[in-house]
């Protein structure tokens, strides 16, 4: 133990003070057990105290304080405190006298020896202790490794899930500090544990401790573990991917990473000490085929998305390793590009999710980590990939979408590439594949984006081109009328991406280039072959350019030839309908000329028709006759029932809902809203038949998101590919569009389908009057009543709750007055329906809550008050978890749609009921109980102060008795916390008892490195400089912000860098000492988030205006020191000098 340093007349300190004060707790703990949150508040003051302590001072009360922790913990703490009084434990001995860690490691290790199972919480405190000092003096207790893994295995039989996490932590601490430093034994038992207990444990987070083990063992070096134990490990690592729970699949995806990055690294695994005979260590053969490449390939069933996602993240996780940790050289990463492109190779036909999975992997785990040199030699590998034999459509279109990605990426097109273009992307525009020439259009899109001095070039060769392919499609005959038929289409889909991007470019255009594609546009619709089957691709072709046209040019280009472009579409909806159907035999081919002729007629509205165009009369009329003729076609063409139509049909119908939509003003077109409301009922009338929707995540409000079930992950880019919905077909990318999806066919045809009819529907809702509403509401609901038991119920209620948002947040734009109370009534009776169902799904949940709070804003204050009090009613009586938590959540939807003066005087009963509730032992119905919680005082304002203390002190009670450390309830409670900062602003004073606690519980929840919890530490220190900017000091802020600014969360990045610039708009004087210059420049040339890096940019400008004043000699030197080091900063720089000037 550390010397007795006290001496007698010494005066306290702080320090001192605060040791009596936990002496005092624990000498009484005999007649009252120790106040959880006075402890917390104490342990809190303590951990501040020795960091502000000199080392002098420490030794004299580390004996005391040390033993007071030591009894705290053996008593029996919550969470929290055992937390703090764990890392108090370790952080005084590492300032103090060290040498008492042997004999506090070793009585901690006698105490857990002699653990009971009736005692978890005092064992779980010591487990936890002992964690904390092996975290720390790891290298210095390593003897006692072995015993403290015989420990872990005697936790791992206690019944109480808390106590089997606390022994896998303590476990992961210890294989962490000790490193592969200790006996070979207890690394064999380590692992022993692990495989045969932990890892299949029945709580989930205890087999995300366990794969967090798995992982540790692999950064140390794997000890003791031979070829054999490294397979085994991977291979449940594989199994546990079909895991239920999607944080235990995202677990066991980064072990599997870093395990095979250790087995393909032999000279960096470990030889423990102790083992008999000192082998030389081999690599894991095959390693990456066995567990990464054919799982891949077989995935198949339920859960096979599951998997594929699982084994993409350990690609990822894997390559990072490789690169980061082991420095295997970037040019490395090229072969295994490779490797990753072969899991393609059997699709003969394109599986979109595969493909997504492989396009992800591409681009985070390689094009990311390669260096310039290396990307531009790759550039050439992967071209060539696209003529190298038994290269399948999938592949071909995986390296075509990495090709655009890597020439974005470098910002120019390197010769060597530029010498391989015409063999291998201009020769795909040719392939047979349809996705595969518009992906090979996309990547030219990309070139010229990137090299505009191409664009004119480009766009005369092809037309040219065009113009003799159309000649000679006029003479081929069989294979080769088809090869030139697909040249035809493959040139005119790379004039449509050319057009789109060309009115951008910096060096704009020739202005010739738009008239003679718009020539041979007209010639391709009013010229076409004679041959039906070429006459049918040429017409797609040209409608798919004049598309692109319209899309993208300005109308005023345009403008003297609009009645003639106008006229073109006259050839195919003018007539009789029958006659148009019968005259053709290949009816499919027809449809899809219409599909594209509609998607041209779109483009065409969205040019020349808004509601404040000149001459919208005369242009809707005709516009309006050709879809309405459109109409007829879908109900002539479904009543045949022909086999082998619906794709075709799908396609058109949705086309033509797309039109209806883009048309501004509703009821232009109410003659033909009988025939639309057919069509988008369809998912009412026959829910059986009709896919889930896919519209909720793009409706709900995204301040909810993390209430799921699309819970932000570590970048936007894998939270697009989590949300991915493709499958074995769907849309063809849309070449002229200005945001492209992120991978390509997003959604299968059936469900673009279904989408459409809900968003649809929800204009017709809104365009209905009383009794039409009334009517649709009642499909609804007998929609709802029938499907009841149904295996298709779930995906119906998704589709209601769809066509309902699209339906309400219509009436809100068009609606100025509020609605009758029979359709409120109606709409509120079929949301609450949907609650009361309990078991349903968080979008589900989220989307009917939403919904209820659209309502208040359709209705009028009494309607509102009326709802509100009546959900309060319900909450009181419900006896359903599920349905109490729902409605807490659509009560503060409530409040955050009506605003806090409409329900002032219903704040004190929302906020005591859901308080209540959120009081509950479970996790789940709490997280949305708080977010209720959270929505209520966000809207009430200051009217919510008076309710602060008790907010609070919930938020305390739920961290304190929360023993599981469930991460999404702690960010919950970082979020509660955050809406209190905000409420009390210029009251939280430094000292102040709310501001306190309100640090301490941000600390304690961020403390787990977890990425939910870290964000809200950072939104913490967003809130406090927005709020209570005399709280913390600018120096403290900036200090926190900028060890935020290299997170490898995007969010986190982003909340750090605007929160740097709020801080350089209200104290620039502060900001200006703290020469953050060259963090932020370092940041603009590493941040690969365009959004990010356009942030960071713009805060160096405003940096810039606020600090040259005082100081053009430090920006002078800052441009003479940086201006040549990248492009990147050259260009910033040449901006900061034109403004510089400008002053």
């Amino acid at each position: 133990m550390a010397k007795n340093f006290v001496r007698e007349n010494v005066p306290l300190s702080r320090f001192g003070v605060l040791v009596a004060q936990l002496e005092s707790i624990v000498a009484s703990a005999a007649q009252q057990p120790p106040d959880a949150l006075l402890c917390f508040d104490l342990l809190s003051d303590l951990l501040s105290a020795i960091d502000d302590e000199p080392k002098e001072s420490i030794l004299l009360w580390q004996r005391k304080c040390e033993d007071a922790l030591y009894s705290l913990l053996i008593l029996g703490a919550r969470r929290p405190v055992r937390h703090l009084a764990s890392v108090a434990m370790a952080r005084i001995i590492l300032k103090g006298d060290g040498i008492s860690i042997y004999s506090r490691a070793s009585s901690l290790q006698g105490f857990l020896s002699d653990g009971k199972r009736s005692e978890p919480l005092r064992v779980a405190g010591g487990a936890q202790c002992l964690g904390e000092l092996y975290r720390l003096f790891g290298r210095r207790i390593t003897s006692g490794l072995l015993e403290t893994t015989i420990i872990a295995t005697k936790l791992m039989k206690f019944n109480e899930e808390f106590v089997r996490k606390e022994a896998l932590y303590m476990l992961q601490n210890a294989l962490e500090g000790s490193g592969g430093s200790a006996a070979s034994s207890a690394y064999t038992e380590a692992f022993r544990l692990i495989m045969r207990f932990a890892v299949g444990d029945k709580s989930f987070t205890v087999r995300i401790a366990a794969a967090r083990c798995l992982k540790a063992f692999a950064n140390i070096g794997g000890p003791g573990l031979g070829v054999g134990e490294l397979d085994n490990a991977a291979t449940y690592c594989v199994k546990a991917l079909e895991d239920p729970v999607s944080s235990v699949r995202d677990a066991f995806a980064e072990a599997l990473g870093v395990l095979l990055a250790l087995g393909m690294n032999p000279e960096a695994q470990v030889q423990p000490r102790g083992k008999g005979h000192s082998t030389l260590a081999k690599k894991l053969e095959g390693g990456l085929q066995r567990h990464l490449s054919l799982p891949f390939m077989k995935a198949s069933g339920a859960r096979s998305k599951d998997m594929r996602i699982g084994l993409t993240l350990s690609w990822v996780f894997f390559l990072q390793t490789i690169c980061l940790k082991y420095l295997h050289p970037d040019g490395e990463l090229q072969n295994l590009a490779l490797q990753v492109m072969d899991m393609l190779r059997a699709d003969t036909s394109v599986d979109a999710h595969a493909l997504a999975c492989v396009v992800y992997i591409l681009r985070v785990g390689v094009i990311d980590l390669m260096t310039e040199p290396t990307q531009r030699s790759f550039l050439v590998l992967l071209g060539k990939q696209l003529q190298s034999p038994g290269v399948s459509p999938s592949m071909e279109v995986a390296a075509l979408r990495t090709l655009s990605y890597t020439l974005k990426t470098l910002g120019e097109v390197p010769l060597e590439f530029k010498e391989v273009l015409d063999d291998t992307v201009v020769a795909a525009m040719s392939r047979s594949s349809q996705l595969v020439r518009i992906e090979a259009a996309l990547t030219l899109r990309a070139l010229a984006e990137v090299d505009p001095t191409c664009v004119g070039g480009l766009i005369s060769y092809g037309v040219t081109i065009l113009n003799a392919l159309r000649e000679n499609i006029s003479f081929e005959k069989g294979s080769n009328l088809r090869i030139e038929l697909d040249s035809l289409h493959g040139q005119a889909t790379v004039l449509a991406a050319l057009m789109s991007i060309s009115p951008k470019l910096p060096l704009g255009y020739p202005a010739r280039l738009p008239r003679s594609v718009l020539e041979v546009s007209k010639k391709m619709l009013t010229e076409s072959s004679r041959n039906p089957v070429a006459a049918i691709v040429e017409k797609e072709a040209g409608w798919l350019l004049l598309s692109s046209l319209l899309a993208s040019m300005l109308k005023e280009e345009l403008e003297d030839q609009v009645f003639d472009i106008l006229s073109l579409w006259a050839a195919l909806f003018n007539g009789i309908p029958g006659y148009q159907i019968e005259q053709t035999g290949d009816l499919t081919s027809k449809v899809c000329v219409w599909s594209a002729a509609i998607d041209a007629l779109t483009a065409f509205v969205r040019c020349f028709i808004s509601s404040n165009a000149v001459n919208v009369g005369i242009l809707l009329q005709p516009v309006l006759v050709y879809l309405s003729r459109a109409l007829s076609y879908i109900s002539l063409v479904g009543a045949k029932e022909l086999p082998n139509m619906k794709p075709a049909m799908d396609i058109f119908i949705t086309r033509t809902l797309i039109a209806y939509q883009s048309l501004p003003d509703p009821l232009a077109y109410k003659s033909d809203h009988p025939q639309i409301i057919q069509l988008c009922t369809t998912p009412f009338r026959d829910a059986s038949g009709c896919e889930e929707s896919s519209c909720l995540r793009l409706l709900l409000d995204k301040r909810d998101a993390w209430l799921g079930p699309w819970i932000p992950g570590r970048d936007w880019f894998e939270d697009e590919l989590r949300a991915f919905q493709g499958g074995k077909d769907g849309l063809m990318p849309c070449v002229w569009e200005n945001e492209l999806s992120s991978f390509p066919l997003p959604e299968t045809i059936s469900m673009t389908l279904v989408n459409q009819m809900l968003l649809c529907f929800g204009i017709m809702f809104a365009s209905q009057d009383n009794s039409g509403m009334l009517s649709l509401l009642g499909m609804i609901e007998q929609c709802l009543k029938a499907g009841k038991k149904q295996t298709w119920h779930a995906a119906s209620v998704t589709n209601i709750c769809v066509g309902l948002l699209a339906g309400l947040k219509a009436l809100l734009a068009l609606r100025p007055q509020p609605l009758g109370l029979e359709i409120l009534s109606s709409a509120q009776a079929i949301f609450q329906s949907i609650l009361a169902e309990g078991d349903i799904c968080a979008s589900q949940r989220r989307a009917s809550s939403e919904g209820l709070g659209l309502l208040a804003r359709l209705g009028n204050d009494i309607f509102t008050a009326r709802m509100t009090r009546s959900l309060l009613g319900d909450l009181t009586g419900a006896t359903d978890s599920n349905y109490a938590g729902s409605i807490a959540l659509a009560l503060g939807c409530i409040h955050r749609s009506a605003g806090g003066m409409a329900l002032s005087s219903l704040v004190p009963a929302t906020v005591s009921s859901i308080s209540s509730l959120a009081k509950s032992s479970t996790a789940g119905f709490q997280i949305w109980s708080l977010h209720g919680l959270l929505l209520s005082i966000e809207a009430a304002g200051l009217s919510y102060v008076s309710h602060v203390q008790a907010a609070l002190g919930l938020a305390l009670d739920i961290l304190l008795s929360e023993e599981n450390g469930w991460v999404d309830l702690q960010q919950g409670v970082g979020r509660l916390i955050n809406a209190i900062v905000a409420v009390l602003g210029p009251e939280l004073a430094p000292g102040s008892i709310f501001f306190s606690r309100c640090k301490s519980v941000v600390a304690e929840i961020s403390s787990w490195q977890e990425a939910a919890t870290l964000l809200e530490s950072v939104r913490f220190t967003q809130q406090l400089v927005l709020f209570a900017p005399q709280a913390v000091s600018v120096h403290s802020h900036v200090q926190t912000l900028l060890r935020t600014l290299s997170s490898r969360q995007p969010t986190q990045r982003h909340l750090a860098v605007s929160t740097l610039r709020h801080l350089i708009e209200k104290d620039p004087v502060s900001i200006i000492k703290e020469q953050i210059e060259d963090n932020l420049f370092h940041m603009v040339d590493e941040e690969t988030d365009s959004e990010i890096g356009n942030l960071v940019r713009a805060t160096i400008m405003r940096l810039l205006y606020a600090s040259c004043p005082s100081c053009p000699s430090h920006w002078i030197s800052i441009c003479r020191n940086m201006g040549g080091v990248t492009s990147t900063y050259l260009g910033l720089l040449l901006g900061a000098g034109y403004n510089l000037r400008q002053m």
